[in-house]
């Protein structure tokens, strides 16, 4: 059994944030513009729309803009986009690789589910979300954190990692850092803690600072904070608290509440009720549209469908590995949606000596190809190469 000090030294947590290194600028504007067209989507939820959304994140996560990646996974998590589980793999590989901690972090979710061709492995995936949180991914810090809050636990830990997560904009975190500090009678931390939380968008943090600063008794454990009441002060958090309500869908966030209300003993500045947050999405003002010559050159290089933004044969990560079926003989229909290549051999080529690869939907009948052959001809006379139309076979590429 394993000594008190080394279970301590396992669970000793050092505070990190994580990194997101900035994608180039053409992929930068693939992502800034499926982000737009996603928050615009968040109410008619329109299928053709998610379509874009994700051939525009797939597109940028290729090429190495690593908020692309995350966003284009957790849609897919949430079954907005389509992942297959190789490539969700694939890109949380990409993100490890950059050293970016949700990497890890999305492997323990396919672990703890089953999901992305993993086995459910529940052990593993426990040890995958502590690297994440070790790494810097707030996610990680506040599963953590709430994991080891219990008295029997580690609580010490437990708010160390929810701090750290409050202080990357976790307002889950925050909150309960909050609510832990207030039990304890840690108010003054307690205070900082929810307005963390309020920072990041958390409603119920503005909730309980407005409540916090009515001023009730002691004897209203719910709320009490010691703190003087001030009017003015409940006045704003409660307004902030109901925009964040109402608009909760959206995950909107105040990261401008220091200096539209700071805490005491910081005197209260002018505000004219308005926040950052609303007024942008009020305004709503598209950024630059991709280019069809900007996707071009996205997509060329790395051979992926401009129309979708998947790989196609020759690209990183290409695989048909979850298709099956027989070889086809032209003039009869496709049995399932995928790349197909023309079935070469020593007496008959391509014209042009490459392999022909083309897509093809279900359904859709094969056609037959201009290809190279060559033709029998009577003794002595030796085999004559021919070009013209031939009824080919065709296979999965």
């Amino acid at each position: 059994m394993p000594s008190l000090s080394a279970v301590q030294e396992n669970l000793a947590f050092t505070c990190k944030h994580e990194t997101l290194t900035p994608g180039s600028a053409d992929s930068d504007v693939l992502f800034q513009y499926a982000r737009w067209l996603e928050k615009n989507n968040q109410l008619k939820q329109d299928p053709d729309t998610d379509l874009e959304i994700s051939r525009l994140y797939r597109i940028a996560t290729e090429n190495g803009h690593p908020k692309a990646n995350i966003n284009l996974q957790n849609g897919s998590l949430r079954g907005k986009f389509r992942l297959r589980g190789h490539e969700l793999l694939r890109f949380s590989q990409d993100l490890i690789d950059a050293k970016v901690a949700t990497g890890y972090y999305f492997v323990s979710v396919f672990l703890k589910n089953g999901i992305a061709d993993l086995k459910q492995d529940t052990e593993m995936s426990l040890r995958f979300l502590r690297k994440a949180a070790d790494e810097g991914s707030a996610q990680a810090q506040y599963e953590i954190g709430d994991a080891l809050a219990p008295s029997d636990r580690a609580p010490d830990v437990s708010r160390q990692m929810r701090r750290c997560a409050a202080e990357q904009g976790q307002g889950n975190a925050a909150r309960a850092l909050g609510v832990d500090l207030k039990f304890t009678k840690q108010y003054q931390d307690a205070l900082e803690a929810f307005q963390l939380g309020v920072a990041a968008g958390d409603e119920s943090s503005a909730g309980r600072l407005a409540e916090g600063f009515k001023g009730p008794e002691a004897t209203n454990k719910l709320y009490y904070m010691d703190l003087q009441e001030d009017s003015e002060r409940a006045s704003r958090y409660h307004q902030i608290w109901s925009i964040l309500a109402d608009y909760s869908y959206a995950h909107p966030k105040v990261p401008e509440i220091n200096d539209i209300l700071p805490l005491p003993p910081a005197k209260l500045p002018p505000w004219d009720g308005k926040l950052q947050w609303i007024e942008a999405r009020e305004a709503n003002v598209p950024p630059e549209k991709p280019s069809p010559e900007l996707i071009r050159r996205l997509t060329e290089d790395l051979k992926l469908d401009p129309a979708t933004g998947r790989p196609m044969p020759g690209a990183k990560g290409f695989s048909q590995a979850h298709l099956s079926a027989k070889n086809c003989l032209a003039g009869t229909p496709c049995p399932v949606s995928g790349y197909w290549q023309v079935v070469e051999h020593s007496a008959l080529g391509t014209p042009e000596g490459q392999p022909i690869i083309r897509h093809f939907e279900q359904d859709a009948i094969f056609p037959v190809e201009q290809m190279r052959y060559y033709e029998e001809r009577i003794w002595p006379l030796a085999k004559r190469l021919c070009e013209g139309p031939v009824r080919v076979m065709w296979r999965l590429a």
